[in-house]
């Protein structure tokens, strides 16, 4: 089991260093945009394309593995946190079986979607030139197929009575104090 948590931690991870690259890239770009348009009176072209369609995108969805990885999405657990421990644990598994069945659907759609512009070659007209775009559909696959992977994986370990074993790889923050989660 805990090798099965380690090859998704690091998939995880994988998925979340490929959008924080991204978001350098993104930062590069614009200020070398902003930096020729300025200075040097010429933009660069489909700037606007490339930080809309590109990066935005896959920063967006990349990581989402990595938020459910660490249970950092929204909850409201103002009435749950009073229900009995077997109750809690029932609405826990019903939420992930939930989500298991929400991403995967939404992995199973966008991958269709995404294969189909591949397959029909998707690109843009910038200034006179054709930029691919058929490469920004797959971020939406890659990140809701891992959520559904990562929720699937947690939902096996509730049912099982294990832990999951998620945060084989994550680096403990030295500003947190011993109680405090990350």
């Amino acid at each position: 089991m805990k090798h099965i948590a380690l090859a998704i931690s690091w998939l995880i991870s994988g998925t979340s260093t490929v959008a924080g690259v991204i978001v350098l890239m993104l930062i590069t770009h614009v200020s070398l945009d902003v930096v020729m348009r300025f200075f040097f009176s010429t933009p660069l072209n489909a700037t606007i394309l490339y930080v809309s369609a590109f990066y935005m995108v896959a920063i967006a969805f990349l990581p989402l593995a990595a938020v459910e990885q660490r249970d950092g999405h929204i909850a409201v657990e103002l009435l749950v946190e009073k229900f009995p421990t077997k109750i809690q644990t029932f609405i826990a598994g019903f939420a992930l079986l939930l989500t298991i069945v929400v991403t995967a659907a939404v992995a199973i759609r966008t991958g269709d979607e995404a294969l189909a512009k591949y397959m029909g070659g998707s690109f843009s007209i910038e200034a006179g030139g054709k930029i691919i775009t058929w490469p920004t559909y797959l971020a939406l696959p890659v990140g809701f197929g891992l959520m559904c992977i990562v929720a699937s994986w947690k939902f096996i370990c509730l049912l099982m009575g294990k832990p999951h074993g998620l945060d084989a790889l994550r680096i403990e923050d030295p500003y947190l104090s011993d109680g405090d989660a990350q």
